[in-house]
């Protein structure tokens, strides 16, 4: 592949939560992350998760027809869930917030295929979720830069945190 054509592109990996509905994810989320509807379509709401992701932990939960922006959270849960012996970047990466804080601790899903579908096509992950009833996490890339630092670092990435191609 031409890189010069083609420019390495770091992708998110979207969730898909089988045996969640959105409502029962919300809810757990209570006193734990701020959410905020968001408007649709899509894009739009995508959008939304950029922006949100700017400002630090972001992720945009779909299933139920609408968009629910979850961002801010808590930091005693942060705290109490996520591994201190890593880097900061790694530490503040929204996959490892995902599963440390809100897979395993709060919603206490098992990282096991028949809980959590990995999707890398965002349509595609809401797609599924509304017709099983189940809740899509939407992810927001992690910027190129943090990926190269924690290399230079020699710290892995979590699993299926990013997707790279051209």
């Amino acid at each position: 592949v031409d890189t010069a054509r083609h420019p390495l592109q770091v992708r998110a990996i979207h969730r898909l939560l089988r045996g969640l509905p959105v409502s029962r994810a919300l809810e757990a989320l209570t006193g734990l992350f701020r959410v905020r509807p968001v408007e649709g379509p899509l894009p739009r709401a995508l959008d939304a998760l950029a922006e949100a992701a700017n400002g630090g932990n972001a992720f945009l939960l779909a299933g139920d027809g609408g968009f629910h922006l979850v961002d801010r959270p808590d930091p005693a849960l942060l705290a109490r869930t996520v591994r201190t012996d890593r880097p900061d970047a790694w530490r503040s990466l929204d996959a490892t917030v995902l599963h440390s804080a809100l897979l395993d601790d709060v919603w206490r899903i098992p990282d096991a295929p028949e809980h959590i579908g990995y999707i890398h096509d965002t349509a595609a992950a809401v797609e599924q979720a509304e017709r099983l009833d189940a809740t899509a996490v939407l992810m927001h890339p992690v910027r190129e830069e943090v990926v190269r630092d924690l290399a230079r670092q020699g710290v892995t990435m979590p699993r299926k945190s990013t997707s790279f191609g051209p």
